[in-house]
């Protein structure tokens, strides 16, 4: 097994996404942009869950072995 560090980006642009006006919009955003991401993975169990309205980028990912 590899011991790995990194930095892995996203981009989530949205449409049309209904959301109640209150304390918690951000915090709805942040969960189906999260859930939209894992969903797009080819290896999702939650895949059936994929939206039209998200689109899912990978924009950047700098992964390196972890030195012991």
């Amino acid at each position: 097994m590899a011991n790995l560090k990194g930095e892995v980006t996203f981009k989530v642009t949205f449409t049309n996404l209904g959301v109640p006006a209150s304390m918690y919009s951000s915090a709805i955003i942040y969960k189906e942009c999260a859930e939209q991401v894992f969903a797009s993975a080819p290896w999702s169990n939650i895949g059936h869950k994929k939206k039209s309205n998200f689109s899912v980028e990978l924009v950047e990912k700098k992964i390196k072995r972890d030195k012991f």
